[in-house]
């Protein structure tokens, strides 16, 4: 699984969102009922928590059937909704099956009790092609576009010890860094 690790507080969390939602394949799906979900281009992520992102050019939201033993369909218009058949472990997320390429979670860690969170991105990607299941190119160079506008608005650093230490290896937003100095 590709995982992007950072570290934000909240106006670093509005620039994020603010990219997200200028993204025209990118919508945020939000639960708009018990087992019901939604996806909206026009949206606000402003505090911690995990999110669910779509990216639409990357195929069709499968809508796994109620049995196991029975065909899986498709969500016919994710920005219209759909009711959830077969919810998954958490059900305030909604499920795809083991992972799905035009899935992408925001984990938001923001500080709590004065200390700065661990957020992250993480994405299935090509952990199916060996199956004959390859994320699309178009989700891929998403994931690459993502990582470029991150790495352009951060600083790495370690995840423990000093600033200039050896071992970089999580992106520090602007704002998060005035926290670490």
């Amino acid at each position: 699984m590709a995982w992007l690790p950072m570290y934000l507080i909240d106006e670093d969390l509005k620039s994020l969102s603010d990219f997200l939602r200028s993204e025209d394949e990118i919508s945020l799906i939000k639960p708009v009922g018990k087992g019901r979900w939604q996806a909206f281009s026009d949206f606000e992520i402003g505090e911690s928590g995990c999110y669910c992102l779509f990216h639409s050019g990357a195929g069709p939201l499968p809508l796994l059937a109620e049995n196991h033993d029975d065909p899986d369909g498709e969500v016919s218009d994710p920005f219209e909704g759909w009711q959830e058949r077969r919810a998954g472990a958490n059900p305030n997320q909604p499920y795809f099956g083991a992972g799905h390429p035009a899935i992408f979670w925001l984990n938001a860690r923001l500080k709590v009790d004065g200390k700065v969170g661990l957020s992250s991105f993480e994405w299935i990607g090509n952990h199916y092609a060996q199956i004959g299941k390859p994320a699309p190119d178009v989700a891929k160079k998403w994931w690459g576009r993502l990582g470029r506008w991150v790495r352009k608005q951060s600083f790495k650093i370690p995840r423990h010890g000093e600033l200039d230490g050896n071992g970089k290896d999580i992106w520090a937003f602007s704002g998060a860094m005035l926290e670490f100095e």
